[in-house]
Formats: C-alpha cells, sequence, structure tokens
C-alpha cells in the first residue's frame, strides 16, 4: 500500500495524530481526591493488558500546589486517590477529555531543593492486591466471589455469571485451602479456570471473558516519515513460539456423567521448516467442562501460548483513541508483519520538554494459521 493511501485511510478515521499542519493542543487534568492538581509539570500513566495493575507518575511544583496539597501536606496524608485525564482543546477553547487512570497513591517523594513533589501509584486492583486472605469461597461460583470481593472494596461489579463452584477448582489442582494468597491472586486464579479476563478501570472491577473485537483496529500505519503516524517502530518474531500448537482440554461433567477430550490445534502456514521442529503439545485437565466450554478454555490457552510470537513495540504521538481493549492494526512494511496485534502496555506522556507522546507494546502470532478442532 502507498503512502498516499495510508493518509487516505488515516484521514477518514478523523485520526488527530496525522493532521498536517493542524496545532495539536493537548491538555492534562489531575485531580487529588476530586481537588483540582495545580504546577503539574509532567504525567506518565501506563496501561496494562492482562491481570496487571495500571500505574501513574505525576511530577507538579511544590509551589504551583493548591495550599490544601502544599508539602505539608503530604508530609502526613494516606489513602490519596488521584485521577488522570486528559484530551485535545479545539479552536474554540472547547476541551473533551478521556480518563486514563484512577488510582490510590502509593508513594510521595517530596524534592525540597527542586521544589518538586512526585505521586507514584496504581490504579484500584491495588486494594485487592494488597490485601491477603486465607478465604476460599468453596461453595460459591467465581462470579460470586468476584462480586464478592468487589463490593468489599467500595467497587462497582461489572461480572458475568458462572455455576461451577469454586471448590470444584481446589480439588483438582490441589490448592491448600489454608494458603493465604492476595484477593487479586484468587480472581488471577479463578478467572483462568474460567477463560476469563479480570481488571479494573476507574470504579469498576470486571470479570468476564476478554472483550470481543468488533470495533475497528487502531491503525499503525508505516512509511518513511513524516508520511507515517508512528516515530519510531520496532518488529521482532520468535521461531520457537512459530511451531504448530496443539492444546488439548480432558474433563469430567459430573452432571453429564462422562469425560472427554477436546483439541484444538493452530497450525502455521509456514510448516515446521521455518518454526523449527514438531508441534508443540499442552494438556490440561479441568472439570466439569461442556464440550463448548472445553474448547473455549482450549482456544484461549492456545491464543494466550502463541500470542508472543510477534512482538511489536512502537512511539507515537499521543491521542485517546489506542486502547488496549482493542486491536492494533500495522500497515505498510509490505512483510507478515502487517497484521494486528494485541496491545499489552500503553503508556502515555505529557510534558512541557516533550509534549503528548505515548510508547506501544503490542503482540500477537502469525495470521497465516490454520485452526483444528476436535
Amino acid at each position: 500500500m502507498r503512502a498516499e493511501a495510508f493518509l487516505s485511510l488515516l484521514s477518514s478515521l478523523n485520526n488527530p495524530r496525522l493532521a498536517t499542519g493542524v496545532t495539536r493542543k493537548p491538555r492534562c487534568k489531575v485531580a487529588v481526591n476530586g481537588i483540582p492538581l495545580t504546577g503539574v509539570t509532567e504525567v506518565e500513566v501506563t496501561n496494562a493488558s492482562h491481570f496487571t495493575a495500571d500505574t501513574f507518575r505525576v511530577v507538579a511544583a511544590s509551589s504551583g500546589l493548591p495550599p490544601e496539597l502544599a508539602p505539608a501536606y503530604w508530609a502526613l496524608s494516606s489513602g490519596d486517590r488521584v485521577s488522570v485525564a486528559a484530551g485535545f482543546e479545539d479552536d474554540s477553547g472547547n476541551l473533551t477529555t478521556t480518563q486514563w487512570i484512577l488510582g490510590q497513591v502509593d508513594s510521595i517523594d517530596y524534592d525540597p531543593v527542586r521544589r518538586s513533589i512526585t505521586l507514584t501509584g496504581r490504579d484500584l486492583s491495588a486494594q485487592l492486591i494488597d490485601s491477603k486472605t486465607a478465604e476460599k469461597f468453596v461453595n460459591q461460583s467465581s462470579s460470586q466471589i468476584a462480586e464478592t470481593l468487589a463490593k468489599r472494596h467500595g467497587l462497582t461489579p461489572a461480572v458475568q455469571a458462572t455455576t461451577t463452584k469454586a471448590g470444584t477448582f481446589y480439588d483438582i489442582d490441589n490448592v491448600v485451602l489454608t494458603q493465604e494468597q492476595t484477593e487479586w491472586d484468587l480472581l488471577v486464579y479463578l478467572a483462568g479456570r474460567e477463560g476469563f479476563d479480570v481488571w479494573v478501570s476507574g470504579n469498576t472491577l470486571y470479570f468476564q471473558p476478554p472483550p470481543v473485537n468488533t470495533a475497528p483496529p487502531y491503525i499503525l500505519a508505516w512509511s518513511e516519515p513524516p508520511n507515517s503516524n508512528a516515530i519510531d517502530i520496532h518488529l521482532t518474531r520468535s521461531q520457537t513460539l512459530a511451531k504448530d500448537i496443539i492444546v488439548k482440554v480432558q474433563t469430567w461433567n459430573q452432571q453429564q456423567q462422562k469425560s472427554f477430550v477436546v483439541t484444538y490445534k493452530v497450525t502455521q502456514a509456514f510448516k515446521s521448516q521455518r518454526g523449527g521442529g514438531n508441534a508443540q503439545t499442552y494438556s490440561y485437565v479441568v472439570p466439569n467442562l461442556t464440550r463448548d466450554k472445553a474448547l473455549q478454555f482450549a482456544k484461549a490457552k492456545a491464543e494466550e501460548i502463541t500470542r508472543h510470537e510477534r512482538v511489536l513495540t512502537a512511539s507515537l504521538p499521543g491521542d485517546n483513541l489506542l486502547t488496549t481493549r482493542a486491536m492494533v492494526q500495522l500497515v505498510g512494511t509490505n512483510t507478515a508483519w502487517d497484521q494486528n496485534y494485541y496491545p499489552d502496555t500503553i503508556t502515555r506522556r505529557i510534558s512541557f520538554e516533550e509534549g503528548y507522546r505515548m510508547e506501544l507494546r503490542a503482540k500477537n502470532h502469525s495470521t497465516q494459521s490454520t485452526v483444528v478442532l476436535g
């Protein structure tokens, strides 16, 4: 595809990143406990996609802080919450922002020589990460446990109902019921058994299947600058992970009183001469699945294993269109790297020195593959 086609495609998506001749006016809003934080000189937020807390770092000039958030406040405060939002101001002065993160402050760094305050922290999954429990809720389903833990910390549960009792998982995995673990580790374990994802955004705890990618992908177009919408792109590929993948799931369905095995195979189009060696087989024993649920579990595991075959990292001018919950489509290299990728992390920065920038890390397996179900 020619560079002119890239520009036409991106323009049709109303992409503000590539609008040549247009002045970008990024604006950032930071609040602490609902109080606007003035004097901010730099903000960095990293959004992650897989069982990991989002993080933030805010730097402010101590002389520019509001009186109620002066250095004396930070010497004794606790339980502070920070919200970060950013957007673009139009020529009429109208500003529309998107929230990057709502999180708790973990650490305060006060530098009286340079007269700055630095706040760092995590999203509100930190409350679950920092809370240990020996509770296993053996007679509750995974979704009931997720709702209980969400409400315990004042989070709104966005939970898809499940039916299997958690105790069934513990029996098959030989989990020690007296073992203490964090509430977050418990949710991650249960999400893995259900083929779910779990994350916190704002005040909401999500425990549900990974989002279906129905939205148009974010277009990452590469050609010689200045026609690309990326400042820098780096691509890697693992030949080891390019092998064929076979996932076998064995289950005993108590209600149906029978056992069965399902197979999910990803066959690389380039075959073993490029992948290197025979297919890799991964076996799992999961109780009380229907055949459809077993296939879903096998597919999720196969995608999880192969997704690291191709890794993309890129630096771009900042925008609010790129998210960890939508695909990224790379075009323009005229190689097999031109395909869709799943974002892993997105780090956004706004500062007086650099303006609004973001760093992307995304991954996926080769799209030139076939799937065999059994």
